[in-house]
Order: C-alpha cells, then structure tokens, then sequence
C-alpha cells in the first residue's frame, strides 16, 4: 500500500530525527537498524504517547549508536526508529524486533503504514500493533519465531516509529528491517541453526538419561537434568515454544523460561558436585553447592511473579560464581591427572561456560552491542559445554568399566589367595594336632608323676600344660571356622529343654565372682522346661562365646545379664516358637562402624584392644546361629555397653521345622 502517511495532529508530529534515518534502496535484503534510533527512558511508568511526542519534539530522545542492553529493569523503554524508503525501492517491508522472551513489544505506527486490520487503537493517527510473548500468538501480526509486523512505506518520505518495550526480564533489544523476499531465506537460517541446537541436545538427553538409569549414575542423570533444563529454556525464550503452543499464556511463558532456567543451575550444581566429587574432596563446598541446589528449586514459583525481578538477579549471580568455582576445580583437576582426559573436558566445559555467562552478562548489562553475534552469545557456550560434558562423562563411563574389570580380576585374585591360604592354615592346623597333643600329654604325665617338687619347676609345668592346652582349643577354632564357612560341618538338632541348653552354654561360667565376690552372671530362663530343637553343642559355643566376651570386655565389678526364652506363635512363615537369647553387658561399647563389621573374621573391636583374643568367637558365632536359621543382631554405642541378641525361628518345640541333619558334631572350643 504506497502513498503518504496520515501524519497526526500538529501538536503530536514527531520532532526531528535524533538519528539519522535508516535508507531502504532497491538492493537492501536485511539491515539493521543499529545508529538508526533513539531511546526515551520511562523509569516511573507515566508516560503516555502524546507524552512520548511531546518529549520527542523537546529533543529528550537520545541517539543511539548500538542496540545495547538494558539489563532486568522495571524501567519502561521508548524508541524511535526513523525509516527512508529510497525512490525504487519496493514498498512492501517487514520489521522484526527481538529478542523473543519480552513482554510486551507496543509498537505505534502511522497508520496508513499497517496494512489491514492486525492494528488497532493508538492515538489520532496512529495505530498500535502490541506484539510480546503476553500477547497470544494467534493474535500477532505475523506468526513468526520473533515479533514481525509487515510496513508499507511511502516512497521517499521519513517514517517516523515509536516503540514501547517492557518486561520482568531482561531487556536485550534489536531491531531489524527485511525485504520481504529475504525475510524468509533468513528465517529459514535461524530454524536451521536452532534446529541443529536443539536436536543436539534432544539426542544428548535420551542417550545419558538411558545410561543413567541403567548405570544409576548420580553424575549422568544430573547432567542429563541440566541439558533438558537447557533445552527447555532456549524452546521458549528463542520464541519456538510460541510456535508449538500459539495461545500459551505470557505467564507460562514466564514460569517455563525462568523456571527452567533456575531448576538448570540446581541441575548444573548437583553434576559438578559429583563429578568434581566434592562431598570426599572439598565437604564444605559440597555443603555449598547443596544449598544452591534448594535455591535453585524454591526460586521457581517466583519465576511468574514480580518477584522474579529480585530473585534472577540473585541465582544467576550464584551461579555464575559457583560456575567459575567449578572452572577452577576442574582446572586443577585436569593439571592434577594430565593422564585422565575426561578432566580436560570437564575443564573445556567449565571455560566454555565461563566464557559464555562473562560475554551474554556484559552483553545484558549493555558493555557489549546486542548485534554482536548472530544469536545468544550463551547459546553457543551452553553447546559447546554440554558437548564436552558429554564426551567427559562418556569417557568417565569407559573408564569406570576398565576400573570396574580390574576391580573383578583383583578380586577373584584376592580371593584365589584366600583360598589357598586357608587351605595352608587348615593343613598348618592338622599338623599342629600331633605335636600339640604330645606336649601337653607329657608335661601332664610330668605334673602327675610327683617328682616335680620345686614350686617354680610345678608352675612352669602348668604353664606349658595351659598354654598347649590354649594353642590346642585354638587349632580346632581354626578348623571349625573354615569348617563352617565352608559348609563341612553339619548341624545335629534334638530336642532339648531349654534349661539344659543354657546350662550347656553357661558350664563353668556361672560361678565366676566380680570383684566384690558377687557372681557376675545374671541369668533368667523364661520356660525352662520348654523344649527347642537345636544342635545342643554348637549352639552352646555360640551362646558361650557372647558371654566370654561380655565378661571379659566389661569392668570386673559390673553384672552380664543373660535372658533366654521362647516367643510363641509363628515366626517367619515357620512352625512353631522363636528361641530369643540376649547377652548384655555395660562394658565400652562400640561405634557404628565397629558394629557394622561385627563377626568379619578376625575382627577385633578397639574396646578389645589389650585383651588376649584371635577374633574368631563372633564370626563362629555368627555362622552357628547363621547354620540355625537365625539371626545374630547387636546394640551398642560407645560408654552404653552391648546387647547381642540371637534368634531362632521355628525351634521352640516339639513341632518346629527339623534343621539340617547330618554326622555327628563334637563340641568345639569357645574363643
């Protein structure tokens, strides 16, 4: 539509050009309108467009060489863009304004510039054509990427424009003009690139999600929370999102582009925690890189409310912090190993990132021209970053299954080692037996022949004949334990009071005296006459060796209390009664981790420390109860004491299950 522009009222006309006009000549495709405009600042939002004018016409309009940014400001921002249609140049043009993520883009207009009716109300004159992502899609002038408006312009006559711009986010505008014909070709470059972008990204998603979850890797399924994080960011800010969804409301909008973004830097903190592997290397920065997680997160509802002016500011300052923190570690990381290439691409990644939030936050805060590049200067930082996160993680996956292999190989030697020395032990062991026995049998027959008369020579005897006798009862705890672990030794259960069972466990126990003479045992028998089939023998090892400990491990003038009874009713799934036997004492106790490793063999407590032991009793005692069908669990703190209780299902009575049978076992030696 050619021909003159409707111009206002004297008293609204536009002033002279602050900036000289843009020239649109017959060969122009696309140009920019950077040095062509102006810039009035509203900063308390009273403005209207007759005092848009009046200002314009007072020369209050500033010339601006560049399109800069603004920074996140409630400030309302006017421009005035001035345009110059050459004679033959066509007079059909498309002007398109960015970036896509602003709230509200008014854009007032001569009417005779706005071909049919997409714009409406304005002043006398001039109409307005309200683009932004609060405005629905459907509603736009044009449904593009970015927000268009297609302008017919009169041949060789200045067109002045004014444009109203605010927004809760930041302000980065720029402002082109097309020819029609290369609007298009140009629109269709940006698609590329974006598509390239995002189908990047989409692959990298679906690949480490997978392997995540196969692996349940903590650093995989972060990193994969951080690109979704990424992708859903850029769908919606880039204006692909208004495509997909036309008439999602600005708010949404709002909610998905801020929120992604502060739910990304939970993300991005939670990765480089674990593959910077902070909780073991550095713990307090560990801590740290939690709580930007929790702020990440809780900041998301603020990302639809006024709110978001406070809090963006706030998280993005944080994370640019804990990203260049992540820069340096990684760094470091990769001087520390020059062999581990993944710390290489970890340290690209973290640069990368850096690199890219310096460049977009000088951009943002107006240091740097908006025209720059040809896209978001982070855009391309978050790709290359995400990329060498990829090719890091891959080769920390490779290197975990090489780590993993070399693990399975040390273990299978460690335990073919094992083998062959409990082989030797239990060979060393029978051929102890022989030489033990004949020992101890003559220094017996020496103690009773009675020619022995010297008291030292008699107490000299008794030692050799007690310390074999101590080396003989610690031959068969050997073989009895290898025995068990290795399933050689068969349980022989019978039925038996329950009485008769503890006096077996407790012989020669009982009688023991504290140091004010008092017995130190206090046993209670619930039932006594309550039989329980258990292999009488073994299980009063298992019980002994409790006790002995207790004793042994707790001051001489504190009582051990041993209880035993059958709990009635099935237990288990099994017929018949629980055998509960429990053994306390108010010895030292001993630490959480000390009763994590409770009958490992040879472990020996740090409250035994100074007390004679070998650090088999509880591992024997363990595999008895173990060999039972039952349970061996323990109680304790360090300065409470400990309470050992085992059960039994199925044995109290005359019904219960029937254990494992087999040859006879003899009784063997308590630790």
């Amino acid at each position: 539509m050619a021909g003159s522009a409707a111009w206002p009222a004297a008293a609204q006309a536009p002033g002279p050009p602050a900036a000289e006009p843009l020239r649109l000549e017959a060969a122009t495709g696309r140009t920019s309108l950077a040095g062509h405009f102006a810039r009035l600042v509203d900063p308390d939002h009273a403005l209207t467009f007759a005092d848009v004018l009046r200002a314009d016409a007072e020369g209050r309009f500033e010339p601006q060489t560049l399109f800069r940014g603004a920074g996140q400001t409630p400030d309302v921002h006017w421009y005035r863009f001035d345009l110059l249609r050459e004679t033959g140049a066509p007079a059909d043009w498309i002007l398109e304004l960015g970036e896509a993520y602003i709230d509200h883009l008014d854009l007032h207009v001569p009417a005779s510039l706005v071909p049919g009716p997409a714009a409406s109300g304005g002043a006398a004159g001039y109409r307005v054509i309200r683009m932004g992502d609060f405005v629905p899609f459907s509603q736009r002038p044009m449904r593009s990427r970015l927000h268009a408006t297609p302008l017919t312009l009169p041949e060789g006559q200045p067109v002045s424009l004014y444009l109203r711009v605010e927004s809760v986010s930041s302000i980065t505008l720029r402002a082109a003009v097309y020819a029609v014909p290369a609007f298009a070709g140009y629109q269709m470059t940006n698609l590329l690139f974006l598509g390239l972008f995002f189908g990047v990204l989409a692959i990298l998603m679906v690949g480490y999600v997978a392997l995540g979850l196969l692996l349940r890797d903590g650093a995989l399924l972060a990193y994969t929370g951080y690109v979704a994080s990424v992708f859903i960011f850029y769908l919606f800010s880039s204006g692909i999102g208004a495509l997909l969804l036309p008439d999602m409301p600005g708010e949404l909008t709002n909610l998905l582009v801020g929120g992604s973004a502060f739910l990304g830097v939970a993300a991005a903190a939670g990765m480089w925690d674990r593959i910077l592997s902070l909780r073991v290397q550095f713990p307090i920065l560990h801590r740290i890189y939690a709580g930007i997680r929790w702020m990440g997160i809780l900041a998301v509802p603020t990302a639809m409310s006024p709110a978001y002016s406070i809090t963006n500011p706030v998280v993005l300052t944080v994370a640019s912090l804990s990203t260049v923190i992540g820069a340096a570690l990684s760094v470091r990381l990769a001087v520390k190993n020059p062999a581990d290439t993944s710390a290489r691409f970890y340290a690209a990644a973290a640069l990368a990132a850096v690199a890219g939030l310096t460049v977009t936050q000088f951009t943002v805060r107006g240091t740097l021209p908006v025209d720059l590049m040809f896209a978001d200067p982070y855009q391309f930082a978050v790709l290359v970053s995400v990329l060498c996160l990829g090719s890091g993680l891959a080769l920390r996956i490779r290197r975990l299954q090489v780590e993993r292999v070399r693990a399975q190989e040390e273990s299978a030697f460690a335990t073919k080692r094992a083998e062959e020395q409990r082989t030797f032990v239990a060979m060393l062991s029978h051929e102890f037996r022989t030489p033990l026995a004949s020992i101890q049998g003559a220094a017996q027959m020496i103690e009773l022949s009675g020619e022995v008369r010297t008291p030292s020579t008699q107490s000299r005897v008794r030692r050799i004949v007690e310390t074999t006798r101590r080396m003989s009862d610690l031959v068969e705890l050997f073989l009895s334990a290898d025995a068990l672990d290795q399933g050689a030794l068969a349980l022989k259960p019978e039925s038996v009071p329950l009485d008769l069972v503890m006096d077996e466990a407790l012989e020669g126990l009982e009688g023991l005296a504290g140091t004010d003479g008092e017995p130190r045992l206090a046993v209670t028998v619930g039932t006594p006459d309550r039989p329980v089939r258990v292999d009488v023998p073994f299980l009063g090892v298992a019980v002994g060796n409790l006790v002995r400990n207790a004793l042994r491990y707790s001051p001489p003038d504190t009582p051990v209390r041993v209880a035993a009874g059958v709990a009635p009713g099935v237990v288990s799934g099994a017929a018949g009664g629980e055998l509960v036997i429990r053994v306390a004492d108010q010895g030292r106790g001993m630490s959480p981790e000390e009763v994590e490793r409770i009958g490992s063999i040879y472990f020996r407590a740090a409250s035994s420390q100074g007390t004679k032991g070998s650090g088999l009793g509880l591992y024997m005692t363990q595999r008895i109860v173990a060999a039972h069908g039952g349970t061996l669990t323990v109680e304790s703190a360090v300065g409470t004491g400990s309470v050992f209780t085992i059960r039994l299902p199925g044995v109290g009575g005359e019904e219960a299950g029937t254990a494992t049978t087999g040859t006879a076992a003899g009784r063997l030696p308590a630790q």
